[in-house]
């Protein structure tokens, strides 16, 4: 069995952390970040320019926006598919891309509610261990 590795982000600097891990003609992605810094002007990229279409699943290891900013960007994309996280990473990812949305994507409270919205609802919320 192969299993293939590709890095999305966060290649030369820390920022940007999106990560798929692919098994035959499936895949889950670990988490799927914004570049900021020196890297944001680099790749000026906020578009998913990878194939999501074996995407079964997506895990977000914690909040900080390097590793969940490109989520509305990932449902634009088409996933609608679930994301696993930690039980107190999910009480805190709307709150956390809130502030994103209103910084870099749109100020419109009813587009952003509706994004916030359906990823609360792809959430699975899992206890430690």
């Amino acid at each position: 069995m192969q299993i293939n590795l590709q890095f999305h982000g966060a290649t030369e600097g820390v920022t940007g952390s999106c990560h798929q891990i692919s098994c035959k003609d499936e895949s889950i992605l670990i988490d799927c970040g914004i570049f900021q810094g020196k890297e944001a002007r680099k790749y000026n990229e906020l578009r998913i320019n990878f194939d999501i279409s074996n995407l079964k699943g997506l895990i977000l290891t914690h909040v900080h926006i390097d590793h969940i900013g490109r989520l509305p960007y990932l449902l634009a994309a088409g996933y609608k598919g679930p994301i696993y996280t930690t039980i107190p990473t999910s009480c805190l990812v709307a709150e956390q891309l809130e502030d994103a949305l209103k910084i870099g994507f749109t100020r419109n409270y009813r587009l952003m509610q509706k994004v916030l919205n359906l990823i609360k609802n792809l959430i699975i919320p899992c206890k430690y261990k």
